[in-house]
């Protein structure tokens, strides 16, 4: 047989067996990088889901801390004022004298402060304005609670805001709760807009827009990021917004005001376990 024949069948076999061994690899690599990704995309449901979960969790823990305060401390703090009552009733039959009369109306007003404060802290648990009316009506009521001396906050938001979901309407309350008392407390305030659209495409609402902006003092946004505690309440933002992938922007330095906008886009939040 001719040699030369011989090594032009081994070539071509060696070259066959080249092409199969590259596509074998290639085919395998490719089966592996699915694989990859298929089970990053688990990972990143599971997360999705605890984290849901723990929000979740964490609501229901609102609402039994907001019932024991409404039905068991602000039940006795309203017993406490009509017995208190009861007694100054009976002592003024006795010929109240001035001091002790000075004091039992000291009394009453810390008693009606503490009720003011224990109603102020089951609002704040439980948005029971938000489940009732909706989203537009519950942030109206938190822009006026938080409005008072030389703090001036404002609502700039269209009255035919689109319907949206209890989930939703929910994270983005807290959302707006936490920057509103960043915004007072923190950056020191005195004006505040809260911003809130619904963006359209394809004649249907494809993305919801939250703007928090104040004329504080600002922050150091990495300097807060890398306190454990200080920045909690920020990454607490960026975790109830990681479960309907939405984000955050943070336009922020020291001395000046901020500016934080939040984005949600409507079909990926309503695939999510935290909207179901």
């Amino acid at each position: 047989m001719d040699s030369g024949f011989v090594i032009a069948v081994g070539t071509a076999v060696l070259l066959m067996m080249a092409v199969f061994i590259i596509i074998f690899v290639a085919y395998y690599q490719q089966k592996q990088a699915k694989q990859q990704l298929a089970l990053k995309e688990l990972q990143e449901q599971h997360r999705r889901e605890l984290m849901a979960a723990t929000f979740r969790g964490q609501e229901a823990e609102r609402k039994r801390l907001a019932a024991d305060l409404h039905d068991g401390i602000g039940t006795m703090l309203s017993v406490t004022k009509m017995s208190l009552n009861q007694v100054e009733r009976q002592l003024n039959g006795d010929t109240l004298n001035m001091r002790t009369a000075l004091q039992v109306q000291k009394t009453r007003a810390m008693i009606d402060e503490t009720m003011t404060n224990v109603r102020r802290i089951s609002r704040d648990l439980v948005p029971t304005t938000l489940d009732r009316f909706g989203l537009l009506p519950a942030l109206e009521e938190l822009a006026e609670r938080a409005s008072e001396g030389d703090i001036l906050v404002r609502l700039d938001c269209p009255d035919d805001l689109q319907q949206l979901s209890p989930p939703l309407s929910l994270t983005l309350y807290r959302i707006a709760q936490e920057l509103l008392n960043n915004a007072i407390r923190h950056a020191r305030a005195t004006q505040i807009d809260i911003q809130l659209y619904c963006l359209h495409m394809n004649n249907s609402v494809g993305e919801v827009r939250l703007s928090v902006i104040d004329d504080g003092v600002g922050f150091d946004f990495d300097a807060i990021m890398e306190d454990k505690r200080a920045g909690l309440g920020l990454r607490n933002i960026e975790s109830r917004l990681s479960v309907v992938d939405g984000h955050v922007t943070f336009d922020v330095a020291p001395g000046r005001g901020s500016q934080i906008h939040v984005q949600v886009r409507l079909e990926d939040a309503e695939t999510v376990g935290f909207m179901r």
